[in-house]
C-alpha cells in the first residue's frame, strides 16, 4: 500500500518514535523511505540576527542537521530498509509538501508531543495540523505521550 514513506525527522525524542514505527511499517510493503530534515527559517533567522554572527555558525548549525539526518538513514539501512535523506531550508510544512509532491510520496510521517501548557501549544503552532491541510498524501502523525 505505502511504497514511498517520507519522515519527518530531526532527532527529537518524537522522530526517533516516528523512525521507529516507520521501520516496521516500511518491512510491511518494502517500501522505499525518505528522510527528511528541514532548518527552518527560525532557526536560520536567529543565526543572522545574532550580533556575533558569522558563516561559521550556520555551517555548524546545518552540520549538525545533517549529522542527525545521516545516523537516522544509516539506522535504516542496517535494518535493511531502503533509506535516503535529504536536507532542505524553510518553512517545515512547505518543503514536507514540495517534497511529497516530487517524489510520489504515498505517506508523510512525523512524530508530535502534546504540550501539556497552553503557552507551548500556542507558541509552538501544529505542524501535524497544517502539514494535515496542505499534504499530497495520507499523514500519520505518531504521538509520543
Amino acid at each position: 500500500m505505502y511504497q514511498k514513506i517520507i519522515l519527518a525527522y530531526d532527532g527529537s525524542i518524537e522522530s526517533q518514535q516516528a523512525l521507529l514505527n516507520c521501520k516496521d511499517l516500511s518491512q510491511w510493503e518494502h517500501a522505499k523511505v525518505h528522510l527528511l530534515s528541514v532548518i527552518p527559517y527560525e532557526s536560520i533567522a536567529i543565526v543572522y540576527e545574532s550580533s556575533y554572527y558569522n558563516e561559521q555558525q550556520e555551517k555548524t548549525e546545518e552540520s549538525r542537521y545533517l549529522k542527525t539526518l545521516t545516523e537516522g538513514v544509516e539506522q535504516l539501512n542496517m535494518a535493511g530498509i531502503d533509506a535516503t535523506g535529504s536536507l532542505l531550508k524553510g518553512d517545515p510544512v512547505d518543503q514536507l509538501v514540495e517534497y511529497a509532491h516530487s517524489v510520489s510520496a504515498d505517506l508523510i510521517m512525523l512524530g508530535h508531543k502534546h504540550r501539556d501548557n497552553w503557552l507551548e501549544r500556542w507558541w509552538s503552532g501544529s505542524i501535524p495540523k497544517a502539514l494535515i491541510e496542505h499534504s499530497p498524501c495520507s499523514v500519520l502523525v505518531v504521538i509520543i505521550k
